[in-house]
């Protein structure tokens, strides 16, 4: 009969290290589901470091038992692997949780007549103001801008003039803020305080009214600004005067898993293509900090600080809209006067959007509210334009304008229409394009 031959000393070590790969594994399950329970990061780490220490010693001397090693060799072999494994798994969580990167991202800077409204919740939200001209109306004009998570402020000191400054021929106050989480507005400490949320973004706008004394406001939302507007008005349908809505983002996320057009997305090189996907990824520490959030955003931010999920995504969307993904203008290039971009906010980013992906629908709740409202949306913008065209059915008396040769920014490319159609929608004149309502059984062109 032939000898059984043992497995030879590479198999062995394989094994070997498959057993401390399955103890790594259970010590990042254990520091991930023990988060739920609201237990500091050393706390974790520590109880991760102990889950790996017991998985392994009792995992190595199975594995070192090969061949002709009695079980005293195997203990002893698996106290060195275990040793040398205890190195690694230290070395290996440190680099991936423990240590940040570099810091290199520069925040914005206040621009001259920056100011303040530091709101009944806690909010310090930063904000600049175009004054009216003439006696001045007790309705001002509030700028939401999109994102969310991309602040308007850091943007409007490269612009000649401002989005819709116009209204203030009008004799409205005109002013623009950055949402919380980002540019120039204060952060919500995610240590102690409930995280980034429709509602809170919603709660702010009500406080800003406060804060300025107004009865009602006339807003003029701009891509998520829009849903925020609406989210506004449902809450609040006897505070808006007047809606201006802008390249709309969807009305209900939940509908629009997906709601940009394929077609606008330029053309770009395989290299270009994998470059980017590179920075897609998140670090490590961003996966892990990602994973922790959905039981302990304290834990998560105690790994991740706003300054390095920030840095990460700030790179991520300026390489994206350098390379026309997706395009903003209908030019392939995006204009130079957005970029770099800065002052973006991750957390405010993520957490709100995945909020509104858990809201009811709000359109039932629009459906007895009357408020004048134009929706606006360019030739080339992005997004599917039938996310706009909901809100078209869901605001009654609302009014559609589609702006030839313009993209998402439509005060970017085709000023004199984009301002043309506010003038006379605030004035109750006719406007100046052609607008659908929905009765109407094609699409807006």
């Amino acid at each position: 009969m032939s000898k059984v031959r043992p497995p030879s000393q590479g198999i062995a070590r394989l094994r070997l290290l498959g057993a401390l790969a399955v103890a790594g594994a259970a010590a990042v399950v254990t520091f991930i589901s023990l988060a739920w329970f609201g237990l500091g990061f050393f706390p974790l780490a520590a109880l991760a470091l102990g889950a790996f220490w017991i998985v392994a010693w009792s995992l190595l001397p199975v594995a070192a038992r090969t061949g002709g090693v009695s079980e005293a060799q195997a203990r002893q072999r698996a106290r060195w692997w275990l040793l040398g494994g205890t190195i690694a798994y230290v070395v290996i969580a440190q680099v991936a949780v423990g240590g940040g990167p570099p810091r290199t991202l520069v925040p914005p800077e206040p621009a001259p007549g920056t100011q303040y409204w530091s709101l009944s919740n806690g909010s310090r939200v930063a904000y600049v103001k175009t004054p009216a001209r003439g006696a001045v109306r007790e309705i001002p004009a509030i700028f939401l801008h999109d994102g969310p998570g991309v602040p308007i402020l850091p943007r409007l000191q490269r612009l000649a003039s401002r989005p819709i400054d116009v209204l203030a021929e009008d004799r409205y106050d005109v002013y623009y803020y950055d949402q919380v989480g980002s540019g120039l507005s204060s952060r919500i400490d995610l240590g102690n305080d409930p995280a980034y949320s429709v509602a809170r973004h919603v709660e702010d706008l009500e406080a800003i009214r406060r804060a300025l004394g107004a009865p009602q406001l006339l807003l003029v939302g701009e891509g998520w600004g829009s849903t925020l507007a609406v989210q506004y008005l449902a809450s609040h349908p006897d505070r808006v005067q007047r809606l201006i809505l802008e390249s709309p983002a969807p009305i209900w996320y939940p509908g629009w898993p997906s709601f940009v057009e394929p077609a606008a997305r330029a053309r770009i090189t395989d290299v270009e293509a994998t470059a980017l996907a590179l920075l897609q990824r998140p670090t490590p520490r961003l996966a892990i900090g990602r994973m922790v959030s959905d039981f302990n955003s304290r834990v998560a931010h105690e790994i991740v600080p706003d300054w390095e999920a920030d840095q990460w995504w700030t790179r991520l969307e300026d390489a994206a809209l350098r390379q026309g993904q997706p395009k903003v203008s209908c030019a392939n290039a995006t204009p130079e006067v957005l970029l770099p971009l800065s002052g973006l906010g991750f957390f405010s980013y993520a957490y709100t959007v995945r909020d509104a992906a858990r809201l009811p629908d709000p359109r039932p709740a629009l459906k007895n509210i009357q408020v004048p409202t134009v929706i606006m949306r360019g030739s080339c913008d992005y997004i599917d334009w039938r996310v706009s065209y909901e809100y078209l059915s869901a605001l009654a008396g609302s009014k559609y304008v589609a702006i030839p040769a313009a993209g998402h920014l439509i005060w970017l490319d085709q000023r004199s229409l984009h301002d043309d159609v506010l003038r006379a929608f605030v004035r109750g004149e006719a406007l100046p394009l052609a607008f659908y309502d929905p009765s109407h059984t094609a699409p807006p062109k």
